[in-house]
């Protein structure tokens, strides 16, 4: 929770700044804009309050109810919102999430949820998915926010887990070997020919999720989409 909070915070400061025409700008994220990177990231703490107030209901809430259409339907509802509305739309929807959280009970945090892909734990599915959504879409706005400022430590965990799904990612007959060279860890994937990429935790992590196709000025293998 103090994560989400650091996170959120550095996230609400950068939304703030955005005027009507930085709103509107391109995102780094095909074909949406930073208003639809806000929106998504509002609606997804709605959501994830909604799973927690059902929960607390004692039912099985959804955290996009309509499921992908509709979520998708929303987030282009998004596109070119006025600056004010996102900041006020966002900030709303964080406090609410918090302070959803802050009340959960101990049964809660077992709870079951509907997420996109199907049933989550409210406890380990949707919070750290929740923290992923806000560090990785802060990002996505390209508005001085950039992978070298995400938090170190969460994201050798994050690459802990993304590496679990390279392989299935990689193209055939590729294998990798991922050094830091801020942590001196190494991460290897696939099988066949050895690619040998170099670079901070924060730009190989950046590869591994789609969001750089070069490490250090190297181009990287290219990846199936990440999740």
């Amino acid at each position: 929770m103090a994560r989400i909070d650091v996170a959120t915070s550095k996230l609400l400061t950068t939304v703030s700044k955005l005027d009507d025409a930085a709103a509107a700008g391109p995102s780094l994220l095909p074909d949406w804009d930073r208003s639809m990177v806000v929106t998504h990231l509002a609606a997804n703490a709605d959501g994830i309050r909604r799973a927690v107030e059902a929960a607390r209901a004692g039912v099985t809430g959804e955290v996009y109810p309509g499921g992908k259409a509709a979520r998708d339907a929303e987030i282009e509802a998004g596109r070119a919102l006025p600056a004010h509305e996102l900041n006020v739309r966002l900030d709303l929807a964080c406090r609410l999430l918090r302070v959803a959280l802050g009340e959960a009970t101990d049964e809660i945090w077992d709870a079951p949820a509907i997420g996109p892909k199907g049933e989550v734990h409210i406890g380990p599915g949707l919070v750290v998915a929740r923290l992923r959504e806000v560090e990785v879409h802060h990002v996505d706005l390209d508005y001085g926010y950039t992978p070298e400022d995400w938090p170190v430590e969460w994201v050798i965990e994050e690459m802990d887990r993304a590496m679990l799904e390279l392989p299935a990612r990689l193209p055939p007959r590729t294998a990798v070997v991922l050094t830091a060279t801020d942590t001196d860890q190494r991460w290897v994937a696939g099988s066949g020919d050895a690619v040998e990429i170099t670079g901070t935790t924060a730009e190989l992590f950046a590869w591994v999720i789609g969001r750089a196709a070069h490490v250090q000025g190297v181009e990287c293998p290219r990846l199936t989409p990440w999740r």
